[in-house]
This record gives C-alpha cells, structure tokens and sequence, in this order.
C-alpha cells in the first residue's frame, strides 16, 4: 500500500491499484496455462508496478515538469500526510523514471536492492547506482529550491 501510494500520490488510487493487483494474481494462479509464479514478491511488486503505470498514463498524469516551472518546495509547511506524499511524488517526477522507481521499490515497497534488481530485471549493480543518481538529483532539486 505505501509503494502504490507514493507511486499514485493518492490512497484511493493506491487502493485501487492493490485490488487490480490482486485481481491479476489470482488470475495468473489460477490460470491452468500459465507459467508457475518463482518469486511471489518480485510478482507483486512488477504487476504492481505495471498497474500503478497503467493509471498514471490513462489518467494523464504522467508527465515530466519543467525544471524552470517547479514550486519552491522547500518552503512549503505541509499540513497532511497527503500532501507529504504528493510532494514526493513531485520530486520523484523531477528525475528519469529508472531511478523514481528503484527508490520507490527500496524505501516504499521495503525491497532490499538484490530484490529491486530481480523485479526490474536488471543487474544489481545498475540498481545501486540508479537509486545513488536519483537520491542526489532530488537533494540537488531541494537545494535548488531553497535558494
């Protein structure tokens, strides 16, 4: 729930992604023609993944903000955890897509990185060095706003 909620910026959407989440799991378990699932959790998180995806570009709310055009961030006191949420989703925007979504599997979908690297099918190495160059583009962006 706390990876498709920073993912989609919303609980109801969140929601809403879990449950076709699940929908596809059970479809894929029950489907007699189907590859056996080896790894339950790498599963979740790529369906869950791939669903939260689907609802930002259906929904248009899949974009990249301009550098030039971003709200000074930092100086904003923030009153909920919805807005916490929606303003890192904001920065996690801000960087390549590869990177926003090896930090939100390690801090938000509470992934190790060699796990990270088996749901995105990429070498671990490529996953540490994708969440060290986003974590430093959004330090960069935060400092950036604050002057």
């Amino acid at each position: 729930m706390r990876y498709a909620c920073y993912r989609l910026g919303d609980t109801d959407d969140a929601k809403d992604a879990l449950q076709d989440t699940c929908h596809k799991l059970c479809d894929k378990l029950t489907d007699e023609k189907s590859d056996e699932v080896k790894n339950l959790r790498s599963y979740i998180f790529r369906t869950l993944s791939n669903v939260c995806l689907s609802r930002l570009s259906q929904s248009g709310r899949l974009k990249t903000i301009p550098l030039d055009s971003r709200l000074d961030m930092a100086d904003i006191q923030y009153e909920s955890n919805e807005e916490d949420i929606k303003r890192i989703v904001k920065l996690l925007g801000e960087i390549p897509e590869e990177q926003a979504e090896v930090i939100r599997l390690r801090i938000y979908g509470d992934n190790s990185f060699a796990q990270v690297a088996e749901i995105l099918s990429v070498p671990l190495p490529t996953v540490k060095s994708r969440f060290l160059y986003g974590l430093e583009k959004i330090r960069k962006a935060m400092k950036q706003t604050k002057n």
